[in-house]
């Protein structure tokens, strides 16, 4: 009873294997010292050490994959979002309302407190990163 379930399973698995993507050869592995993989990655400069190494390895030429691209940073639009956000009547008006909160001159329940809070959160976080991104320094009071 077992042997048709086993063959129909290596049927299945093998046209799987057959239809699905090219594999990849393993991998190749190396063990360095400390200070064998120090004088390489030294070599290598801002080069991945993997590209490197197998730069050497073929006589210089270099992979077919190209290298991945970097998001690029526009500091100007990144300037004028922490502007608008600066600006901005709604982190003016959240903040008002934050403070009528605590004065309890507003009516609110915990949730909507609770919401409040995360707001005025979202909107500090918003700025420091910002203010990160753009590599700005900001003195605490």
């Amino acid at each position: 009873m077992s042997a048709p379930a086993s063959k129909s399973f290596a049927s299945a698995a093998a046209s799987s294997a057959a239809s699905g993507k090219q594999q990849r050869p393993a991998p190749f592995s190396i063990r360095l010292s400390a200070e064998e993989r120090a004088a390489l990655e030294r070599k290598a400069g801002s080069r991945p050490l993997g590209a490197y190494i197998r730069s050497k390895l073929l006589d210089g030429e270099e992979s077919r994959r190209k290298p991945a691209r970097t998001a690029s940073i526009d500091y100007a639009l990144l300037g004028q979002v922490l502007g608008k956000l600066g600006k901005s009547e709604q982190t003016t008006c959240l903040f008002l309302l934050a403070v009528a909160a605590e004065a309890e001159r507003v009516a609110m329940g915990e949730e909507e407190r609770a919401a409040l809070d995360r707001a005025c959160a979202d909107v500090r976080e918003m700025r420091a990163l910002l203010i990160k991104a753009l590599g700005l320094r900001v003195e605490e009071p």
